[in-house]
């Protein structure tokens, strides 16, 4: 296999991303990929560090395989099964020589059997650096080769084939060391079903741009990442035949920091009309359906900017453009961008396909308007660095901007924003207060506001609470709108809102309904609903209710349990009102019960129950309380007599209970509470 040798320079740059950044591990790794196919499943595998790769070379690989779903179900326990009665190894020499036409599994086999050519003198630590080289090249040409041949793959003994599948089950494959050593202990794991086979789709079309000396076809690899290397196709007869150009594939590489790969074809000139199309190589050696073509043609360079010729506004409403350029230049159109000064930032506003057009109407220009002209075709755009100004007469306002919102915060500070107004031309803002919605609004901001947001100091010692904002918009031309519509902000209340009482408790159906006296006060935002038993030192929040409400149910209350319920009332500055407290005792609920039973096993729960109730429940409702946090709804579950939890954390103490709720929407009681610590 010496003549090898010449192969290997072929491709040293391909293996350069092997050894650009090597390094020692402490441990190596194994990687692998799997492919379903209609009957079969192939595995392909690769050590990724030299040691993993000699022992792998000396000792193989084993395979095995646990059939995890049949059916679509889980098979509990797994089915184990070593696939491989022998490891799978390198075959040996004269299976290699078999395949002397295939220059991958050579280069392969020059790498795995060849011999090394580190000279045995020279100074020690040179001699260990060469040697490492040594070592990360033979991987990395011996790896490079079995993804690019799977004749290369399988004699390297990476390359395994399982037949024994069935379309109805789905496998994890363990693939490892034959030989354990602990300092190699990884395992590689890939899950598949042959019912995930898929056959190969073609890659998009590539794109093409053209200079002097080549077509430069290119892909988005990003894209496409099921594919490590390409073969380019050319057609010199628009399309009726294609023949391959590229002899080798063309690698993708993982080290330039581009999502892009290129091939430059050279044996071209730009002069000619040519299609090319891709065809994608995937790990398993499998080609693609070619891509769609994509159409080149012959172009000529822009060598000139194009030059505005005349600027006329018409009716002070509309813009009309001339220009000039070479007729007989290879041009697709023209584009006309805008923008609102020399040097700031260019909208586009027109896109000409027409190589003969030399004028374009800007029908909604600005007042003022900075013009910039390019020329394009397929590859190139040039851009007319030095604009065209036009300005329009502006005596008419801008419509009224719609009204400010904020709010006031305890040290009289007034926060305002506002959208931003959709004419182009406005570029500020006036703002007006009054302390009456509808009159006595002054200026109050001295200069005009540039911005969407303004900040204002009020006195919070008034009657009054609210104070009134009033905006106007001002464009260019210093035109200034109407007033907007008036926004409200209310000033900071710092007194709390009276609070509401509780009107009665009642036990209905399992549940105790709290019904409450509003808070006369006008600025209520919310109430909030407080209960604890009689031992617990502090109240637990049930739950918050909007201001309109005069009811809460309690669907956790316990029967014969004793309960102390509380009510508060929250404003808009988040201002709480005083409790209102009212003590309850649910009674003992006579129907029949459900029996709960708790198992523990490590930090897993099982919970199961029993009813006599002559109903099959619907759905199953789960509470939990954590520690010294309410009683609250856990999960819902179809009834299967039994709730598993394994959400638990040690040093925690749980309470649970349930409730079975029937398809004629009745429901039990509360079942009997299961208490324990972790």
């Amino acid at each position: 296999m010496k003549h090898l040798s010449i192969i290997l320079t072929s491709i040293i740059l391909v293996v350069q991303m092997f050894t650009a950044s090597a390094q020692t591990p402490s441990k190596s790794r194994i990687a692998a990929l799997c492919k379903p196919g209609k009957n079969h499943i192939e595995l392909r595998w690769s050590p990724l560090e030299y040691e993993a790769w000699q022992l792998g070379n000396k000792n193989g690989y084993i395979i095995e395989r646990y059939t995890i779903l049949r059916k679509g179900k889980l098979v509990d326990p797994a089915e184990r099964t070593v696939i491989t009665e022998k490891p799978v190894t390198l075959a040996p020499i004269s299976e290699w020589e078999k395949h002397e036409d295939d220059k991958y599994a050579m280069i392969a086999g020059e790498c795995i059997f060849g011999e090394t050519e580190i000279e045995e003198t020279g100074f020690l630590p040179m001699k260990a650096y060469k040697k490492r080289q040594d070592e990360e090249r033979r991987i990395g040409f011996a790896l490079f080769s079995a993804d690019m041949s799977i004749t290369a793959a399988r004699l390297s003994g990476l390359y395994y084939k399982d037949t024994n599948v069935k379309p109805d089950e789905k496998y994890l494959y363990n693939i490892y060391l034959a030989q354990f050593d602990s300092s190699f202990a990884d395992t590689a794991h890939v899950f598949t079903g042959i019912a995930e086979y898929r056959p190969l789709t073609p890659p998009p079309a590539p794109y093409f741009y053209c200079n002097k000396k080549a077509i430069v076809v290119w892909w988005q690899h990003s894209q496409i990442e099921k594919f490590n290397s390409y073969y380019v196709e050319r057609s010199d007869d628009n399309g009726k035949t294609f023949h391959r150009i590229t002899e080798s594939p063309v690698v993708v590489s993982m080290q330039v920091r581009s999502d892009k790969t290129f091939y430059a074809d050279t044996l071209v000139e730009n002069s000619g009309n040519y299609q090319y199309r891709i065809i994608g190589i995937d790990s398993f050696g499998e080609e693609s359906p070619a891509s769609k073509p994509v159409k080149t043609k012959k172009v000529v360079p822009l060598e000139k900017d194009p030059n505005f010729t005349s600027v006329e506004t018409v009716n002070n409403n509309s813009v009309v453009l001339t220009w000039t350029y070479d007729a007989d230049a290879d041009v697709t159109g023209y584009k006309v961008y805008r923008s609102k000064s020399p040097d700031g930032s260019k909208t586009l506003i027109f896109t000409g396909n027409d190589p003969m057009q030399r004028s374009f109407t800007d029908k909604s220009p600005l007042y003022d308007n900075y013009y910039f002209l390019s020329v394009f075709n397929n590859t190139t755009e040039r851009i007319n660095p030095f604009p065209m100004y036009a300005q329009l007469i502006d005596s008419i306002p801008p419509t009224p901007p719609a009204p400010p919102s904020g709010y006031c915060d305890s040290l009289g500070l007034v926060h305002l924003s506002w959208h931003p107004h959709p004419d182009p031309d406005v570029i500020g803002y006036r703002l007006q207060r009054s302390n009456s919605k509808d009159d006595n609004y002054i200026m109050y901001a001295r200069n005009m506001i540039t911005d969407t947001f303004y900040v204002d100091t009020i006195n919070l010692n008034t009657l009054s609470k609210y104070v009134y904002y009033k905006l106007s918009a001002v464009d260019g031309r210093d035109n200034q709108s109407k007033l907007s519509a008036p926004a409200a902000v209310a000033r900071y209340d710092s007194i709390a809102p009276v609070a509401p009482e509780i009107d009665n408790l009642l036990y209905q159906k399992g549940k105790v309904v709290v019904s409450f006296i509003p808070s006369p006060s006008n600025d209520v935002q919310k109430y909030l609903i407080f209960r604890k038993k009689p031992n617990d030192s502090q109240f637990d929040t049930l739950a918050s209710v909007a201001a309109t409400e005069v009811s809460y149910t309690d669907q956790t209350a316990l029967p014969g349990q004793k309960y102390h319920y509380a009510i508060q009332a929250v404003d808009n500055f988040g201002l709480a009102s005083a409790m209102t407290k009212k003590s309850f005792s649910v009674p003992q609920n006579k129907e029949a019960t459900v029996q709960l039973k708790k198992k523990i096993d490590g930090n897993m729960l099982t919970l199961s129950w029993t009813s006599t109730l002559n109903k099959q429940p619907g759905y199953v409702i789960v509470y939990r309380q954590v520690n010294d946090k309410p009683l609250q709804t856990y999960s819902q579950i179809n009834d299967k007599g039994s709730f598993t939890d394994n959400n638990l954390v040690l040093g925690s103490s749980y309470m649970y209970c349930v409730r079975l709720v029937f398809s004629d929407g009745t429901e039990s009681p509360l079942s009997n509470e299961i208490k324990f610590e972790m």
